[in-house]
């Protein structure tokens, strides 16, 4: 048995939720925020166009820039401000080229990162 989902951002555009729906797609995780923290440009809208379809919004994810525990820090902060009182999972997407080679250092701000998004539910 397999599970049909898709992960999006405003890269894609704007998504026609039903038709997704009616393409099987079972759930979806969003792109939550930019690199200048602030929300995804087509964030609010794939909330509502799949909630509203019957696409459940499994997860969210945060493509990371960050270098150092402090942004990580600041960074979590800026998923929980847009999600307000919405507690999906957190994805902290970590491929960044600006990332590679930080060896320990990663791992705590996937660490710290984790922390603060868990803290908050």
């Amino acid at each position: 048995m397999s599970i049909k989902g898709i992960d999006v951002s405003s890269y894609q555009g704007v998504i026609d939720w039903a038709e997704a729906a009616a393409a099987g797609v079972q759930f979806a995780i969003l792109k939550v925020i930019r690199k200048d923290l602030n929300p995804d440009k087509q964030f609010e809208n794939n909330w509502t166009g799949a909630t509203d379809a019957g696409v459940p919004v499994q997860g969210v994810y945060n493509y990371s820039y960050a270098a150092t525990i402090a942004k990580a820090k600041s960074d979590a902060q800026a998923v929980i401000s847009v999600l307000g009182e919405r507690t999906p999972m957190v994805w902290l997407d970590v491929e960044n080229d600006i990332q590679k080679n930080i060896g320990q250092t990663l791992a705590e701000i996937i660490n710290a990162y984790g922390e603060i998004i868990t803290a908050a539910g």
